[in-house]
């Protein structure tokens, strides 16, 4: 038991938020259940969801540890000279893992849930919003752009975002164990909190709603398998409260990969409205969205660490939270 308490003590603040919104996703799984078997019209449906989670981490684990294992090979030999601190970054990459894991649960459990806890949509409320802000729908000011060459080139820069949050955790962790461990919390802090959104503010976006003269392509298919219903994900923009986060957090610690940043992030801004996925105000509560998170973050690590040594300076440990943290990792 002692073991198990040391162990729960040394959960940081984004493993402590994985689980409790994993315990929220359960919830909903069994509260719910009986409604999305009705919605479907197939008894024991919700099972079915378990299955395809199963399925995706069938597909996702085998290639994530391959990853895993090539990059802990690369840490083996940098670890000749520095062992116990490249153990300490092994480990903390598991967690990370773990994290992202629990992640793509919730995430599944609540595209599948929104239709049945909320069956109304809400693209309406948004459009009159587009269009008192923006003069009309900002996907109609985009159209005349629309071009095949410059449809794929948004395309790749749309999917890059998925690749780039896991660039940027690598990027910080080598940087340092503070900086990942508060960009972790900012980005779960926003993932999270999107999700919420999803259930208070389903939305399709205008690629479902709106008629358009010009096609732009459809990347949807990809990212719309094995759902019950088209997914009702858009309000906010996660694609754009996340390139905020990692803008910001790169800004702050690695200012010099601004220099790829700043373009890439207003390419996967500008791809999210392109692209139809996304209205105006989608982008717009998105980015305050990131900007709030990467304001919290801080806040909440700090008094994280100041709880957990209950307010006082522990013997030989430097009070900051990142001083705190540096210790720990660059000593073991």
């Amino acid at each position: 038991m002692d073991s198990f308490r040391q162990a729960l003590s040394r959960l940081e603040p984004f493993e402590w938020l994985g689980l409790a919104a994993t315990g929220a996703a359960l919830w909903i799984f069994f509260a719910f259940a009986h409604r999305l078997d009705e919605a479907s019209g197939i008894p024991g449906y919700h099972w079915r969801v378990v299955g395809i989670i199963a399925g995706i981490y069938g597909r996702f684990i085998p290639v994530a540890l391959l990853f895993g294992l090539l990059v802990f090979a690369g840490a083996v030999r940098w670890m000749r000279d520095r062992r116990r601190a490249g153990w300490h970054r092994f480990g903390f990459a598991v967690r990370v893992f773990l994290s992202y894991c629990a992640l793509l649960l919730v995430f599944r459990v609540v595209n599948f849930y929104v239709p049945v806890i909320h069956s109304g949509l809400r693209d309406p409320a948004i459009q009159r919003m587009d269009a008192t802000l923006f003069g009309r729908q900002v996907a109609d000011w985009l159209e005349p752009l629309v071009r095949p060459w410059l449809t794929h080139l948004l395309t790749g820069a749309y999917i890059s975002w998925f690749w780039l949050l896991f660039f940027t955790i690598l990027l910080l962790v080598w940087r340092s164990r503070e900086a990942a461990s508060e960009y972790l919390l900012a980005s779960l802090l926003a993932f999270y909190s999107g999700y919420a959104c999803y259930l208070l503010v389903p939305v399709i976006g205008p690629g479902y709603t709106l008629h358009f003269s010009i096609p732009v392509g459809d990347i949807a298919p990809v990212f719309t398998l094995d759902r019950f219903a088209i997914p009702r994900d858009c309000f906010p923009s996660l694609h754009t409260a996340l390139t905020v986060v990692m803008f910001m957090y790169v800004w702050r610690h690695c200012r010099i990969w601004c220099l790829l940043y700043a373009p890439l992030g207003v390419s996967i801004v500008f791809a999210t409205l392109y692209l139809r996925f996304h209205y105006g105000m989608d982008d717009v509560a998105g980015a305050a969205l990131g900007v709030a998170v990467s304001y919290i973050a801080p806040a909440l690590q700090t008094l994280w660490v100041h709880r957990v040594h209950n307010g006082a300076r522990p013997a030989g440990v430097p009070v900051s939270w990142m001083q705190v943290n540096e210790a720990r990792w660059r000593h073991g």
